[in-house]
């Protein structure tokens, strides 16, 4: 049993360290990167696309060759020697090229392009960036665009004809890069906007919606802007779809002058003004009850008590005279 055991222990041996030993050497590591011969194309006209392949590693890269991708708006794209393979000695770096032609679904989108991947025959230190791609801008054509912005209380909000729609705000059009403003359009009642004659390719919306609107626009809804494809001979109906969402109003905080302007208790002439309007006046008090007791100065009370007096007198005297001409006769 022993030696039955051994020799299992002999065969697992045998099969494994090949394959411990295949992963633990060193592999090469591939950088991959490509352009455009040219910055614009027309529809039907030829590009080369130049490919270069920089081994990072000291590991030799045997066989450096296309494993896949994706390509639109171009037909007859040639790989070359990316098909068959290459290799790329270690620090070294080797330019190839790729050719094909721009058709017309490129003229409609605004742009074409080509995205492959490669890889060695013996392995990839790291394949995040042995993945490459290249656009190919194709101009003339243009299209019109137009779209929704309505009410919802996410940016996961659905719209359908019935969904209330947000007037008032301003979109902006422009080039993906914001270097080039094609256009400016406002929401009508319904929340719709329309633009005519944008270039075909990537356009940047940017929305800037009235006061009490937030728009929820972007990543997470956290933006005001969103990227959008602009096709000619698309049917000529709403494709942008952005939420609004109701938000409140922030009160105005106070103006500077009335800030800055002195409060009627701390101005000594406002205080003046103030106790002397709070004052009744002499009319007002005899309608509305007994005025107020007099103080201070008595002169003027007393001029009044003897006029008082004075008239009283002369009336005793007047009185006096009238009964005594009346008891002589």
């Amino acid at each position: 049993m022993r030696k039955l055991a051994a020799a299992a222990l002999a065969g697992v041996l045998v099969a494994v360290l090949p394959a411990t030993a295949a992963m633990a050497a060193p592999k090469p590591d591939i950088a991959v990167t490509s352009a455009a011969d040219k910055a614009n194309y027309a529809e039907g006209e030829t590009f080369t696309i130049t490919v270069t392949v920089k081994n990072k590693s000291s590991v030799d890269a045997k066989r450096v060759h296309y494993t896949g991708g994706d390509s639109e708006g171009v037909d007859g794209v040639a790989y070359g020697v990316l098909s068959t393979g290459f290799d790329v000695a270690g620090g070294a770096t080797k330019t190839v090229q790729i050719t094909g032609k721009t058709n017309n679904a490129a003229w409609r989108s605004g742009y074409g392009f080509v995205a492959f991947s490669l890889a060695a025959d013996n392995g990839e230190a790291n394949d995040a960036d042995n993945n490459t791609s290249v656009r190919l801008p194709v101009a003339g054509a243009f299209a019109d665009l137009s779209g929704y912005v309505f009410q919802g209380e996410s940016d996961a909000a659905e719209w359908t004809p019935r969904t209330p729609g947000v007037p008032g705000v301003k979109v902006v059009a422009t080039s993906a890069d914001r270097k080039t403003r094609y256009a400016e359009a406002s929401t009508d009642a319904k929340g719709l906007f329309r633009f005519t004659r944008l270039p075909a390719g990537n356009v940047l919306l940017t929305f800037t919606a009235p006061a009490g609107w937030k728009i929820l626009a972007g990543e997470n809804g956290e933006g005001d802007d969103t990227l959008t494809q602009v096709r000619a001979g698309d049917r000529d109906e709403p494709r942008v779809f952005v939420v609004a969402k109701k938000v409140a109003v922030s009160s105005p905080s106070a103006s500077p002058s009335a800030s800055a302007s002195p409060s009627a208790s701390a101005s000594p002439s406002a205080s003046t003004s103030t106790s002397a309007s709070a004052l009744p006046s002499a009319s007002a008090s005899s309608s509305a009850g007994p005025g107020l007791p007099v103080t201070g100065d008595k002169t003027m009370l007393f001029v009044g008590a003897a006029a008082v007096a004075l008239a009283l007198g002369t009336v005793l005297v007047l009185v006096a005279r009238r009964r005594r001409v009346r008891l002589q006769a």
